[in-house]
């Protein structure tokens, strides 16, 4: 089937997006590199693991909210002054709630429900690797126990649990910030808002985590080298698999 025939501005904006796609892909083989030359390629792993496991349930929200979207949207067609929509159609009260309630939380407590169940198994990893000094930057099992498991049991269950919900919630209104940006800027949706649209949900997961850590023991502040790599890797994901997949045929835009 053949590929239809893209606008000028698309045009441009599939430059863009091959350029963002190369250079995300460095940023993240730098980012390898700093971190295995100075500490070690064993806590580049470990930063790997621990931003994917803090960040997962705001990119499985953020999914879920297209998978269940449609419906009221959250600002009722109204405008601002400016004459632009306050959010827009796409941005619905079904999106919001279900799919974070529906899809985030629900999918993300399986996933560490699994963690906790196999964690026995898989700790002295971890701790053949502390024990020969292999990790400089998480040299002590609590990092471990935290983004895996949360703690130590029962605690450590009602901390990924609010974890969760936080991150999941957290993900929406990113995403609806991120959204209201976009009208603000008079950019229809669908069109490609470049790096807010792959980073506004993370951020305010990550800042609704750190705000938590400021006020409970439950939880711990993202170090830089998590936040960092989250800023990296979650752009880079999205960016990299939409440019990859128009190339192959597998859409139209690569956004």
């Amino acid at each position: 089937m053949p590929r239809k025939q893209l606008t000028e501005n698309e045009k441009r904006q599939t430059k863009i997006a091959v350029r963002l796609a190369v250079f995300f892909t460095c940023l993240l083989l730098i980012d390898f590199l700093l971190i295995s030359i100075f500490f070690s390629w064993q806590d580049w792993v470990a930063i790997l693991l621990f931003s994917l496991l803090f960040i997962l349930p705001a990119y499985i929200s953020n999914a879920g909210m297209v998978v269940v979207g449609g419906g009221k949207p959250i600002d009722g067609g109204r405008f601002l002054k400016d004459g632009y929509r306050i959010l827009g159609d796409h941005k619905t009260w079904s999106g919001a709630i279900k799919g974070p309630l529906y899809i985030g939380i629900p999918v993300s407590i399986g996933v560490f429900i699994v963690l906790t169940l196999i964690w026995p198994s898989i700790i002295g990893i971890p701790k053949t690797g502390l024990s020969n000094n292999e990790y400089k930057i998480y040299n002590d099992i609590k990092y471990y126990e935290y983004y895996f498991i949360g703690g130590k049991f029962p605690l450590g269950f009602v901390s990924i649990i609010i974890r969760i919900i936080l991150c999941s919630f957290g993900a929406v209104i990113g995403d609806l910030i991120g959204s209201f940006f976009k009208r603000r800027f008079d950019i229809k949706s669908g069109a490609p808002f470049w790096i807010v649209d792959q980073i506004d949900f993370a951020l305010v997961a990550i800042l609704f985590i750190a705000i938590a850590a400021l006020i409970s023991p439950l939880f711990l502040i993202p170090d830089v080298n998590i936040i960092i790599f989250i800023c990296i890797l979650t752009p880079s994901v999205s960016i990299i698999a939409n440019t990859v997949a128009y190339f192959i045929g597998l859409k139209d835009v690569p956004w």
